[in-house]
């Protein structure tokens, strides 16, 4: 069984993963029923050997996080030690992950009609879901991941060229709940959204350079 390290932000118990040998029906039920008569904490990310071994590829980013955040809480040894993630798997992923969400917030521009609170609001809440992707450019760029929130962001920057001002201090506004981005908010979507494109195209060339 593992542990995610606390960061310093989490309000709640950091969640576990458990490991096993193989996922029967009947361990099921038992984690079910544990988690029922443990309610307000959080389910364990369940996980079989083969299925972690065989993922390597379609979910590095995701297998790069667990193993970079972490520690054995119980068990004779740390299953993810030993994983070895493809840097051009890990770089798909990132890409596509960019890519994505470039794609959204495009879309939901495209359908905001001009709201200005609600493309703020659209800001803010993609803004959480970047640290995985911070960690994997970094580790594509042969750097250790910081800390977190901008910090990571800031390293993101050093590694790739790509300015993130915007970025951080949309960041900063959605920790923090106090505003801090000002400026027109049209003005500021655009220019967020196009620190987001520039890091699309930063993978491909983090993993061109170190290749050379």
């Amino acid at each position: 069984m593992l542990v995610q390290r606390d960061n310093g932000v989490r309000k709640n118990p950091p969640p576990t993963v458990l490991i096993v040998t193989s996922i029967t029906a009947q361990l099921l039920r038992h984690v079910a029923e544990l988690a029922r008569r443990t309610k307000g904490i959080a389910l364990p990310l369940l996980l079989d050997d083969e299925y972690l071994t065989t993922s390597c590829d379609v979910f590095p980013l995701e297998i790069l996080t667990l193993m970079r955040t972490c520690d054995l809480l119980w068990g004779d040894s740390n299953p993810l030690d030993g994983l070895v993630l493809d840097q051009d798997n890990l770089r798909l992923e990132i890409e596509q992950q960019l890519k994505g969400k470039v794609l959204h917030l495009r879309q939901a521009y495209l359908g905001g009609a001009g709201d200005k609170r609600s493309l703020r609001s659209l800001m803010l809440d993609s803004s959480a879901g970047f640290e995985e992707i911070m960690r994997g450019l970094l580790a594509l760029a042969g750097r250790e991941h910081a800390a977190g929130g901008n910090g990571s962001a800031r390293e993101v920057e050093s590694a790739t060229g790509v300015s993130l001002e915007t970025f951080r201090l949309v960041r900063t506004e959605s920790e923090h709940g106090r505003p801090s981005a000002g400026g027109d908010v049209d003005e500021l979507f655009h220019r967020y959204l196009g620190e987001l494109s520039d890091l699309a195209r930063a993978a491909d060339r983090i993993t061109r350079s170190r290749r050379t």
